[in-house]
């Protein structure tokens, strides 16, 4: 932006050559100098004009206009100091003239990057004062202002936080960068810069010792062209990833998607038209389940230069049009490498359009329903003068992971770096827990691949629905925290299987190795979401998922009869208990019939307290002794 800023004011001091020496009297070769100068200059021969201007300098060391040549050619040559000099000293020598705001202009930007703010905005507000108000350059001005204002409060206000390298093993490359973790921080894939100029992608694993030594992620993946910006999906066996200037492309890059095969990727394929364009998608991110693809895009009918978008995977395994993020996110300038949350809502993004520390900063906004709150800056030093873009937050919302530029002796060096989330921005937003296991053969211990569908008990909605990996029968999912979840798996030729759990702040993980018994005669299953109040044998609300998946189960099996049966703990007498687990079963099979089954393929039997799974000798035993569970017959 800063270049950009930089030809506009070239192009408008063009029209104002001569001003500050049309009536100066000077010697004739001074003056054929100077109008050699001029010509030079309004030629755009800057090499031509430098030394000219140099001269003049020496002969007339008063003459504005000189120095205000001199400042602009070399910050064109980028001489950062030379230009500050001359810059400088325009000020001193005519700070009243209108062309003087390039002087003020540039010494506030300036001093913003060396990050004197009260300077910087002291310099602005005279830039300011010689702008048209309504025009662009104004309104620039306004943004580095507003800009100047809140890195000064930001940086007399930090947050604890300690940036940590991710190591030699890890940062082996010149550059390295857009790092993206699996749920369970177990597998880390980033993008590197090769000596060749290459961008491909890299993965590595987590050890006791630390990161092991990354490897290129595929060879089905990788190619002689650029692929990177890459996001995965909680599990980590759905990638999508930018890649430019393939055959199949629609624009300069597009995004392209692939999965998990065993231990390798599939070919991957262009995510089609519906998503890409003719212009540039890029920096994508998965929600935790897979079904909601954030991006950037310069695509039009955006709100600036570039914009955040996202589409939806619909029922049909079909990615829906993009949608804009709308102008809350969005800026008529640039926001890029979007990054939503394992929560699913709460959303990070790089934006250059908003006050900031300068350049791009990282921001943070919440969506309620369909709506995105004001973005909040992260702060310093998050934020640095320098560009932030590219941070990932783990899902349990503990540790950040990002790129910082670093300047070493041979040059700038992009390098991964990662710290602790501290308290004042972790208590932003929610964090998530995970559920991580196996799926099995109860009898031949046998990986089998299932369907999973996760429910929240609380509001009755699926909210994750996945698969085990065929290979080894291994599943990965995110959990919503502090909710009262339910786990079902199918597999064809198998009971289906119900589970019940509740993630806590003191439980950042749970594993749970799933057996499934074939659906054969005499095979028994819990049904771990029935509910009734102490003492009741009316059905809770929670049930009805639970019992809708044995109806469509037995829909699946016409030919299978089944026994409900119904269990109590030792609590009350025996009659009561019996009594009690008898018309509990029968109020499933009620149930089961109003769904349209046969009564014939039920019956209800109570066992009361006769046939408990564990000793009742305490509160937890006694929980899993009251339960229903149905039988093959």
């Amino acid at each position: 932006m800063n270049r950009i800023i930089c030809l506009v004011l070239l192009i408008v001091l063009a029209s104002c050559m001569g001003t500050f020496a049309q009536d100066k009297a000077m010697p004739r070769r001074t003056r054929e100098l100077y109008d050699n100068a001029q010509i030079a200059w309004k030629e755009r021969k800057m090499e031509a004009a430098l030394p000219l201007f140099q001269k003049l300098a020496e002969l007339e060391p008063g003459l504005p206009e000189v120095h205000l040549r001199l400042g602009q050619l070399y910050e064109w040559q980028r001489q950062t100091a030379r230009a500050r000099y001359h810059y400088q000293q325009l000020v001193k020598l005519d700070p009243d003239a209108p062309e003087v705001a390039t002087a003020y202009q540039w010494l506030g930007r300036d001093t913003f990057q060396r990050e004197c703010y009260d300077s910087a905005q002291v310099y602005l507000s005279q830039a300011l004062a010689r702008y048209p108000e309504r025009s662009n350059l104004a309104l620039v001005t306004r943004k580095w202002i507003a800009s100047a204002q809140f890195a000064e409060q930001a940086i007399r206000h930090p947050l604890k936080i300690n940036k940590r390298s991710l190591g030699d093993t890890v940062n082996f490359l010149k550059a390295q960068f857009f790092p993206v973790l699996t749920a369970d921080n177990e597998t880390l894939i980033f993008t590197g810069l090769t000596p060749e100029r290459d961008e491909n992608m890299y993965i590595t694993h987590r050890t006791e010792k630390g990161w092991d030594t990354p490897e290129e992620i595929s060879k089905n993946i990788n190619s002689p062209n650029n692929e990177g910006t890459c996001t995965i999906s909680a599990d980590g066996r759905t990638l999508v990833f930018t890649a430019c200037n393939r055959p199949d492309g629609y624009g300069g890059c597009d995004l392209y998607f692939t999965r998990q095969d065993g231990k390798d990727w599939l070919a991957p394929k262009n995510m089609g038209q519906t998503v890409n364009s003719s212009n540039w998608e890029s920096q994508p991110s998965l929600s935790a389940d897979g079904s909601v693809l954030y991006f950037t895009s310069d695509r039009p009918g955006g709100a600036g230069k570039s914009d955040i978008w996202k589409t939806i995977l619909d029922s049909s395994g079909e990615w829906l049009t993009p949608t804009n993020l709308g102008r809350t996110i969005n800026t008529p300038d640039e926001e890029n490498a979007p990054f939503i949350h394992a929560n699913g809502h709460t959303l990070f993004y790089a934006s250059n359009g908003l006050p900031g520390l300068g350049g791009f900063d990282l921001f943070m906004s919440q969506r309620t329903d369909t709506l995105w709150s004001d973005p909040k800056n992260l702060g310093y030093p998050i934020n640095t003068v320098a560009d932030q873009v590219g941070m990932y937050i783990s899902a349990d919302g503990q540790t950040a992971y990002y790129t910082d530029d670093r300047t070493e002796p041979k040059g700038r060096r992009a390098m991964l770096y990662a710290f602790t989330i501290p308290d004042t921005l972790q208590k932003a937003f929610v964090p998530t827990k995970y559920i991580k296991g196996k799926v099995f053969d109860q009898s031949t211990k046998a990986p089998l691949q299932a369907l999973l569908e996760l429910y929240d008990l609380g509001s009755q909605q699926r909210v994750a629905t996945f698969s085990s990996q065929p290979a080894n029968g291994e599943f990965l999912a995110v959990l919503n925290q502090n909710s009262e979840h339910a786990l079902y798996v199918v597999k064809e030729g198998y009971l289906f299987k119900s589970l019940t759990f509740v993630a806590t702040d003191s439980t950042p993980s749970l594993r749970l190795d799933i057996p499934l018994e074939r659906a054969e005669k005499d095979r028994v299953e819990v049904l771990n979401n029935i509910f009734f109040a102490t003492g009741e044998y009316t059905l809770d609300e929670k049930s009805k998922v639970e019992l809708q998946k044995l109806v469509l189960f037995l829909k699946d099996n016409p030919k299978l009869s089944i026994e409900i049966a119904g269990h109590t703990d030792d609590v009350g007498s025996d009659k009561e208990n019996l009594e009690l687990s008898r018309q509990r079963a029968q109020s499933v099979v009620r149930y089961l019939a109003g769904s349209g089954l046969p009564d014939s393929r039920f019956t209800a039997i109570g066992y009361g307290e006769t046939k408990p799974k564990v000793p009742n000798d305490s509160d937890q035993n006694r929980r899993l002794n009251r339960r229903i569970e149905w039988r093959i017959r």
